[in-house]
């Protein structure tokens, strides 16, 4: 493990170690030696957020941990073991990824139907998270746009990630293609499902304010081959809200972060 991280005695949940990715046999590096230590908080978990600029292999690093596919070399861990183990992880990828031939009920259930909860139990509680995301009297509509919005859709897809409570969420920019406002409900949702949660939730994004409003950590990627650069401890009191983006803390850390993302190659 890097000297950058510190392990301590608290539980690790996921590690990735000297991870490097090349596209051309060893010739160029994408991302090179990159390591990461995430360690399972009690009674809270935590918000990780990995910021930096397009292109820098941001989403590359959440498929990694996803298992969707694997780094040239380097290993990642899940709870200690490698990731070769079926371990329960959801991701909401930048697209709305709805099953648009189910309703929005039948999305939500489909996490409780795999596992094989009984259909009525998996309804009740499918239900309940729509109420929690608030769209509510939308449940037998189909999860599809002309019958949704793109914000309503995102609300399904996080529905579908957080109702069987995985405990590690990984998310890749879920705010892509939303308008201002629409963004911050989703912000404000994610934030307060994640506090009840207490799962541990790792989000790509090269939003600033995003990312220092969401987050308990920042990580921020850079270089060439990628790396982690620097890292920001966020200390604002949960639970976040409208009044956090005006606050002379939020605004402070944020021009903190924004001068460094500038100052980056």
């Amino acid at each position: 493990m890097s000297d950058t991280f510190q392990d301590t005695n608290l539980p690790d949940i996921i590690e990735l170690q000297d991870i490097s990715t090349s596209f051309d046999g060893g010739k160029t590096f994408i991302i090179k030696n990159f390591n990461l230590l995430i360690e399972d908080l009690p009674e809270s978990g935590e918000f990780i957020v990995i910021l930096g600029k397009s292109g820098c292999g941001k989403t590359t690093i959440l498929k990694y941990i996803a298992g969707l596919t694997d780094p040239t070399s380097g290993r990642v861990l899940i709870r200690g073991r490698d990731r070769s183990h079926e371990v329960p992880i959801s991701m909401v990828f930048q697209e709305p990824s709805a099953l648009e031939h189910y309703t929005v009920l039948k999305n939500v259930m489909l996490p409780l139907l795999y596992r094989h909860v009984p259909e009525r139990e998996a309804a009740e509680r499918a239900m309940n998270m729509i109420r929690a995301v608030g769209l509510e009297g939308h449940e037998l509509k189909f999860a599809k746009f002309g019958k949704l919005s793109g914000g309503q859709l995102q609300r399904v897809v996080i529905a579908r990630s957080l109702i069987a409570n995985p405990g590690i969420i990984l998310m890749d920019e879920p705010n892509r293609g939303l308008d201002n406002d629409t963004a911050l409900q989703i912000d404000l949702l994610v934030g307060n499902l994640w506090q009840q949660l207490q799962s541990t939730i790792i989000l790509v994004t090269h939003d600033i304010d995003q990312a220092v409003f969401l987050g308990t950590k920042l990580y921020v990627m850079g270089g060439k081959p990628a790396n982690i650069v620097k890292e920001f401890d966020v200390n604002l009191p949960f639970p976040r809200n409208r009044e956090t983006r005006r606050s002379e803390n939020f605004l402070e850390l944020k021009n903190q972060v924004e001068d460094f993302m500038y100052s980056l190659p």
